[in-house]
């Protein structure tokens, strides 16, 4: 290296300047024939389709697809070689995390490059002015980026030279990139360009050469970011460039770029000459994409001494078109948003919508309005609704309006709407709600005539689960505990509505009485607004703004990242369904979801190891099922809240063994309608002799004890095996009221007092001290982000991933019946019900005692 200590000292101090200065990225030597340079981005944080010349890795960033067309525009007397153009088209590919492009450079080198590569003499006989537009040489650029995590990328790419230039032609190379960003305020990234260092049998050459590159964002964002980098060129007598790229957002601008880098070729030029640039980049932000026009002076001593003064002839220029947008581009006009729901969100789905609906509040600048259309019901309870009513007021006070829209709404669509700015419904519709109802399936009397006896042992009388196995309807304190959970379901949904549409709760709850309504009635009612097709609710957007707007299908791009992926992140954890030993799946045809022990207990232990995860929000919706499950989960919980918060929300149901597991939990929430508590434990089994009978069956059995076929379906319990059965529920039942105790600080007999398997709501769980705070999932997801001190824009992992396989998706089995059942429902939802009614019978074994509640459903 030529003087490396006044390189050193030089270089240090040029990256101090950079703080005020534009920007170019450290070069390779101008007598080689090299693509053009990418000018003020850094080489760590560059997630467009430039990235194929400057760090392939950042290929597997790329949000979506992107057409770039770049120039480079020189005084012919300048020294430097990358005049001309460059066209690239880049895109993400589907189903995996890895972006891939292609880039063209057409470079047509100014008249004052140095060395015999450009000189007349080597430009294959070239002689006359007139033939000099064909002394050019390109390159074509295929790269490939591949995202193993949210903050780590590997990429290659491929490039090959074609020219009339001897020198420059048939030169194929090849390149590495990496790239790290472990947290939001820096990141890292090396990349070793030309690696096969190629030449050509002209004598024509590139020389390896290698990047380390670091990024500094001292605000956490992208708003203000410095990059320093490094590059050794590997050639005969081996040297560096230091550079450095400062960026800074202008809001609802765009972007200034510039920098600073220092050329130290071993070609007799004087070792202070630098190359700079300093541009704007304008971002034109659209519905689905975004436009970008960036241009940039390019000057310094490098040029020469001729072209160095010249600094605006030596303009570089970008024009893109991107499928993504950018935050801090010209806002689009106003436009009004299109979120339209045709089939009930399952569980998964549920949360989606709920993550986007915030997303718009923070980020949609744009948006003015939400028009929302229900074309079925919302929600598959009423504790879903309680937290997209939420929603929707968080958009209201980000001061977006929201406008919802039915056919045939029914109390779930009214309940949801009423949060809503204005409700409209179809001139043919209406509301088909007259008020709630609940219904609870008894088949002891099919069972009889079966000659099928259900034999159970339960926990207190309000553990009503066996009843409807063992009566032909409810016990009278079962009768009172259902009514009571009708009332506090009716008594949210009335003043949720009497708020929402500025009624008195007693006229509301008159009216409902006299439904269902065609749409004149619900007008009357004050349930609606007015009447609109779906042509008509563009213009009826506008009016509720106040000007025009555009109604735009939720079709948008997404947005350019403005965090480098921030760690450590939230894992938020399903247990969705009835609880089971074993592994979760999905019992096709009548969407019954299982929640297996080790799937469940596999998916905490994971989140509890992985030191990027700062914390867990365990999303319980589950009535129970097997208690040895439970108790399998409940110890993963327990451990982990040792080492990391662990904050619970409970959605529909967090009941039985669902409280079980919930118990240990950091902080508890629950939604006011959530259903929970029912602590309580019952062992049972059905017994099928008299049916055998019936049909003509014998059946002997052997045993060396008499209790060896005790659990056995082929014979009833003795009077002496329900003893000992009555004694191990009890025993079972105090290790719940022990857990319990333990979770919630209480006492083993205040958690009886609230147990014998009563059902509460969130609301009156809160009043017994079963849960911490009314709230729902947004409410939980910050308190785990604030226990754990990150960021609002922590990311998100959901645990456990749904399991797909080629023949599922193909048979449509599981995948899309991991988040909405309902798709795969061949029976009536009323019969479905009856059918998930029976999973004692049908999902557990009948040697397994169960902390499982009674199928509940009000609508």
């Amino acid at each position: 290296m030529k003087r490396p200590r006044a390189a050193l000292n030089l270089g240090l101090s040029l990256a101090a300047a950079c703080l005020f200065a534009g920007s170019a990225v450290a070069q390779f030597p101008t007598q080689q024939p090299t693509r053009q340079p990418v000018f003020g981005k850094s080489p760590v944080t560059n997630d467009d389709s430039t990235a194929l010349v400057q760090n392939p890795a950042n290929l597997a960033f790329l949000p979506a697809a992107e057409l770039r067309w770049s120039s480079l525009y020189l005084n012919e007397a300048a020294r430097i070689p990358w005049q001309g153009h460059a066209l690239a088209f880049a895109f993400p590919i589907p189903f995996v995390n890895a972006s891939t492009g292609v880039r063209i450079d057409l470079i047509n080198p100014p008249d004052g490059g140095p060395g015999p590569l450009f000189s007349r003499a080597g430009r294959s006989g070239t002689t006359s002015d007139a033939d000099r537009t064909d002394d050019l040489y390109q390159w074509v650029t295929w790269g490939l980026g591949i995202r193993p995590s949210e903050t780590f990328g590997l990429g290659v790419t491929l490039q090959g030279s074609y020219s009339n230039l001897d020198l420059a032609h048939g030169l194929f190379s090849w390149s590495l990139g990496a790239t790290t960003r472990p947290s939001d305020y820096f990141g890292l990234a090396f990349v070793a360009n030309d690696i096969n260092a190629p030449t050509n049998p002209a004598g024509g050459f590139v020389d390896r050469s290698y990047d380390i590159a670091l990024s500094l964002r001292p605000l956490r964002s992208r708003a203000v970011e410095l990059g320093l980098s490094g590059r050794v060129i590997d050639a005969v007598s081996a040297y560096w460039s230091p550079s450095a790229t400062l960026g800074i957002d202008i809001p609802e601008l765009g972007r200034i770029r510039g920098g600073l880098s220092l050329l130290d070729p071993d070609d007799g030029l004087d070792q202070s000459e630098w190359l700079a640039s300093a541009g704007i980049s304008f971002y034109l932000n659209g519905t689905a994409g975004s436009m970008d026009l960036s241009a940039s002076s390019v000057f310094g001593g490098a040029l020469g001494p001729t072209a160095s003064g010249r600094a605006h002839e030596n303009l570089a220029t970008e024009v893109a078109f991107k499928g993504y947008r950018e935050h801090t581009g010209s806002p689009p006009p106003t436009y009004a948003l299109r979120i339209r729901i045709e089939s009930t969100p399952g569980t998964r789905e549920h949360v989606a919508l709920l993550r986007h609906l915030w997303q718009i509040a923070e980020e949609e600048t744009s948006v003015g309005a939400v028009v929302l259309e229900l074309r079925t019901s919302p929600a598959a309870s009423m504790a879903h609704v309680q937290e997209l009513r939420d929603a929707l007021y968080v958009l209201r006070r980000a001061g977006k309006r929201v406008l919802c829209h039915l056919e045939d709404g029914d109390g779930a669509s009214l309940y949801l709407c009423s949060a809503a700015d204005r409700i409209l419904v179809n001139p043919a519709g209406g509301i088909r709600f007259a008020g709630l109802r609940a219904r609870y399936f008894y088949y002891a009397d099919l069972l009889e005539k079966l000659g099928i006896k259900a034999d159970f042992v339960r926990i207190g009388a309000h553990k009503s689960a066996p009843e409807a196995f063992t009566r032909s309807g409810s016990s009278d304190v079962a009768r009172a505990d259902k009514i009571d959970l009708l009332q506090q379901h009716e008594k949210h949904l009335t003043l949720g509505i009497a708020h929402g549409r500025r009624l008195d709760a007693k006229a509301v709850r008159e009216r409902v009485a006299k439904g269902p309504f065609v749409a004149v009635e619900a007008k009357t009612a004050g349930f609606v607004d007015g009447y609109a097709f779906d042509d008509q609710l563009e213009a009826e957007a506008a009016r509720l703004l106040g000007a025009p707007a555009r109604l735009v299908d939720d079709e948008r791009g997404p947005f350019a990242r403005r965090f480098n992926g921030s760690k450590p992140g939230i894992a938020l954890i399903y247990v969705d369904g009835d609880m089971v030993d074993g592994r979760s799946q999905t019992i096709p045809l009548v969407g019954m979801k299982l929640a297996g022990s080790y799937t469940i207990a596999e998916a905490i232990k994971q989140a509890r190891e992985n030191p990027l995860i700062g914390a867990v929000v365990l999303r319980v919706e589950t009535g129970g099922g097997s208690a040895m499950a439970a108790d399998v989960i409940w110890r993963e919980v327990e451990l982990t809240t040792k080492v990391k918060p662990v904050v619970v929300s409970m959605g529909t149901a967090a009941a039985s063994g669902g409280y079980y597991i919930a118990s240990p939990g950091t902080r508890v929430f629950a939604n006011p309608l959530t259903i929970t508590g029912s602590i309580g434990i019952f062992y049972g089994k059905a017994d099928v002799s008299e049916l055998l009978r019936k049909i003509g069956v014998s059946l002997e059995v052997y045993k060396t004890a008499p209790r060896a076929d005790a659990e056995s379906i082929f014979r009833p319990f003795s009077e002496e095996e329900k003893t000992e059965l009555k004694r191990k529920v009890w025993q079972f039942y105090d290790v719940f009221l022990q857990r319990v105790a333990e979770g919630r600080k209480l006492t083993k007999e205040q958690v009886d007092a609230v147990g014998q398997g009563r059902v509460w709501t969130g609301e009156q769980a809160l009043a017994h001290k079963l849960v911490d705070e009314l709230g729902g999932l947004r409410q939980a997801l910050a308190h785990a982000r604030k226990l754990a001190g990150m960021p609002d824009h922590a990311p998100i992992l959901e645990l456990p991933p749904v399991q797909t396989t080629i023949v599922g998706r193909l048979l449509g089995i599981e995948g899309v019946n991991e988040t909405s059942p309902s798709h795969l429902q061949v029976l009536p939802s009323g019969l479905m019900d009856m059918v998930r009614a029976l999973g004692p019978f049908v999902v557990h074994p009948s040697d397994k005692p169960l902390a499982r509640m009674e199928l509940t459903s009000v609508e």
